[in-house]
């Protein structure tokens, strides 16, 4: 990775900017940088020469004075002077034009200087403020409160990559935002121009993509209004299309998303739209694939304390965004994440609940003709940055029917399924098992699930600590090679912890697939007839809600689903449990009547 030697940086007074010393003029201390002094000495020489031509009118008009009083005398003296009166009155008039003249080139003057101050401040607030910065390249940008919240979290990560402080931002919006010109074009060349020694990788999901990218860039530190704002110049030697540097020896590398990343380092890295369409977000094989990129490839070419930023928009709910906020759980990195929905689903800062994003560009009625052409995950997906749909696909969102902490029935038969999966890397499934109470009105109550990976000790231990707690009547694994790789490790611990009572019931897949198998479970959701705990109540209902929501639309995980199908199918081979009959007393003729069989046993007897 290349090393770069610190510059030393002044302080410019009038700016505040620091640059370093071949940037500077005059001498130490005194020393304020170039843009600063042309500017300024723009603005003297303006200044000098409006005076200059003030003293000249003051001039004339003192002339004009004394001609006024020397005409008076004239009239006193020599009365035939008067006969030229007609010509100094002319000349009075032409002077007092000429003073007048004079006044309106020194108003002139004055806003021509008023003007260079005004360009002197607003080149300043383009080099501190980003959102200034692409408004004087692109006036006709139409910029909202989204795009100034961009903006702020843009100049945050640049500063925390000055700072090496390793920054990571998502940023999710929907299609057509302006997302892209705000992040893949002037973000990196305002940050290049703040930081010219820094090194910025951008990628998108195609490499022709990302040289277009690349050469917006390149062209907007060619502009020449670009120099008057920032002193960072494109080095002669090399000003490529994908790969080109910097005087002070920074620069800018384009690449593809899964192809190859050498030579240069990166203090920023830039993802945009890692995903090209529906067709690869869908696809186990490209998701691993750009994760296995981002990991190998992406990742290793950081510069110490750099940052990423990551913007897309939502294909799935294990797309790059959503993996790398899922590892956070697990001890993965911190990432700021700006989510920006089409149409609002709560009230927030700067709208409420049912607005659209940006109604300059898309109002809710051109999003509600959008919506209307589109699937309901996609739009979800797409517009609102939620992959999973709110209603759920296969399970629906109002099927489940939350119970009370103490709304438990106490008279509940127990049964525990098992999905096995052995392994603790973080790209195995989980091992879920979940157990179920059954009441007399044959309702299933969720009352607890265990989900984690686990190896082949653990797993047998979690299983009968299950069994342990809740005392299930059966418990269903799923028989396979899983099956058959546990059990004698099962069969160990259940003679070493004495829980032979345990009844294990082999439950066979048969020909169905996941949806097949979950038909049940689903009919039994459908009519109220599963209850599940809330989720203030037990945490893993979380995840529980978020799988069951995203089964049939993609989701990555679904194995709590697979666990609750075996319940369904092991309680339909079970009676459920009846309700005990309360004993009815006798009536006096049953009590007659059973006197008298009495009566006659006992006379047939003697």
């Amino acid at each position: 990775m290349t090393e770069f030697k610190p510059v030393k940086l002044y302080r410019c007074p009038r700016c505040l900017e620091e640059k370093p010393r071949g940037a500077m003029r005059n001498r130490l201390p005194n020393a304020i940088c170039v843009a600063c002094s042309n500017i300024a000495s723009d603005a003297l020489h303006a200044s000098n020469k409006a005076a200059m031509r003030l003293r000249r009118m003051e001039k004339v008009i003192a002339k004009a004075q004394v001609n006024r009083e020397a005409k008076k005398l004239t009239r006193v003296i020599n009365p035939a002077a008067t006969k030229r009166m007609h010509d100094k009155v002319t000349a009075r008039k032409q002077a007092e034009r000429a003073v007048a003249k004079a006044a309106e080139v020194v108003a002139k003057q004055e806003a021509v200087v008023s003007d260079a101050e005004r360009e002197m401040a607003m080149r300043v607030l383009a080099r501190r403020r980003f959102l200034p910065f692409v408004l004087r390249f692109k006036p006709d940008y139409q910029a909202g409160w989204v795009h100034r919240e961009i903006a702020a979290a843009l100049e945050w990560f640049s500063d925390e990559v000055a700072a090496e402080r390793s920054p990571r931002l998502i940023i999710t919006l929907p299609p057509r935002s302006g997302k892209s010109e705000l992040v893949s074009v002037n973000f990196p060349a305002w940050h290049l121009g703040r930081h010219p020694m820094h090194d910025i990788i951008s990628c998108s999901h195609t490499a022709s993509l990302a040289g277009s990218f690349s050469r917006r860039v390149r062209d907007l530190l060619r502009d020449r209004g670009y120099g008057t704002v920032f002193e960072t110049r494109l080095s002669p030697d090399s000003q490529a299309i994908d790969q080109w540097t910097t005087v002070a020896g920074g620069g800018y590398l384009a690449a593809g998303v899964g192809g190859p990343i050498v030579g240069r380092g990166a203090h920023v890295l830039v993802i945009d739209d890692p995903v090209k369409n529906k067709e690869e977000a869908d696809s186990a094989t490209e998701r691993q694939s750009v994760q296995d990129w981002y990991a190998t490839v992406a990742y290793t070419r950081l510069a110490p304390g750099g940052g990423v930023l990551l913007m897309l928009q939502r294909w799935h709910m294990d797309d790059l965004a959503g993996w790398q906020i899922a590892l956070q759980d697990t001890g993965g990195e911190p990432w700021r994440v700006l989510n920006f929905p089409a149409i609002a689903t709560e009230d927030e800062k700067y709208r409420k609940k049912g607005e659209a994003l940006h109604p300059a560009r898309y109002d809710v009625a051109a999003y509600g003709r959008i919506k209307a052409n589109m699937a309901p995950r996609d739009w979800e997906a797409l517009y609102q940055q939620n992959p999973v749909p709110e209603d759920g696909e296969y399970f629906k969102r109002k099927d489940i029917v939350f119970y009370e902490k103490d709304a438990l029935p106490p008279t509940l038969r127990y049964y525990a399924a098992w999905d096995l999966a052995i392994g603790i890397k973080e790209s195995n499934d989980y091992s879920v098992g979940v157990v179920v109470g059954i009441d007399f009105d044959d309702t299933l109550w969720v009352v607890d699930v265990i989900r984690g990976r686990w190896g082949s000790f653990e797993l047998s231990d979690k299983i009968l600590d299950s069994y342990q707690e809740w005392k299930p009547d059966v418990v269903g694994i799923e028989r396979g090679q899983i099956e058959l790789a546990i059990g004698p490790y099962l069969e160990k611990r259940q003679q070493e912890r004495k829980l032979t009572s345990m009844y294990v019931e082999k439950l066979l897949p048969g020909k169905r697939d996941k949806f097949s198998r979950a038909r049940s479970i689903q009919g039994r959701m459908q009519q109220g007839r599963v209850r599940f705990p809330k989720p203030q109540d037990k945490p893993w209902m979380t995840d529980v809600t978020r799988e069951l929501l995203s089964f049939g639309s993609g989701g990555k995980h679904d194995d709590v689903v697979d666990a609750l199908a075996w319940i369904g199918l092991l309680i339909t081979e079970i009676a459920p449990p009846r309700r005990p009959v309360a004993e009815v007393p006798p009536t006096w003729r049953e009590k007659l009547k059973k006197h008298m069989n009495r009566q006659a046993r006992s006379a047939m007897a003697s």
